[in-house]
């Protein structure tokens, strides 16, 4: 996986990158990215908009192989998607914002890692798998309300994913 950033639009000076960077401003201001490997998701603000609760629509980009575009709005941090088969991936903030964790298996209760309730809990998916669902509950052990991800999904609001903000605690690949 590697992405290549670029100080000037027209330049040739560039930086190749193959993870996730937490904070891409700290030396140079990248204005361009060409990605030869992996899907990169770019958000506006240092550690994958953490602080600004994943920010809004504007504030991240998805990029795939062969993208070749202006980064100008979205060079303060990057996140590489795991080049997985399976599983699904669960981001702490709407627009893939914050604390994200890649799960291949069920989970009867991501508490620990996602405070439900709070402003800590799951507000955003991607669903890596192309042949599987997952059904996500908003109680532990698989109970409460339910609701299915279809094989693919890319969830960036609680909205898309039919889902209560911050309520999922468990979920069960089906």
């Amino acid at each position: 996986m590697s992405i290549k950033l670029y100080t000037e639009p027209s330049s040739t000076l560039h930086q190749e990158f193959a993870d996730s960077e937490m904070n891409l401003q700290s030396d140079v201001l990248f204005k361009r990215a060409v990605v030869t490997a992996g899907t990169w998701i770019l958000y506006t603000y240092p550690n994958f908009n953490d602080k600004e609760s994943g920010g809004s629509r504007s504030n991240y980009k998805i990029l795939q192989p062969g993208a070749d575009e202006d980064i100008t709005g979205v060079n303060g941090s990057m996140y590489l998607v795991k080049d997985q088969t399976e599983g699904i991936i669960l981001f702490e903030h709407s627009f893939y914002g914050g604390e994200r964790k890649w799960f291949e298996e069920s989970c009867a209760d991501v508490n620990s890692l996602f405070q439900s309730g709070t402003g800590r809990g799951v507000s955003s998916v991607i669903v890596l798998s192309k042949n599987q669902s997952f059904d996500i509950f908003t109680k532990a052990d698989y109970k409460g309300l339910q609701t299915a991800l279809k094989p693919g999904m890319w969830c960036d609001t609680p909205q898309a994913m039919g889902f209560p903000n911050d309520k999922m605690q468990s979920f069960r690949k089906i």
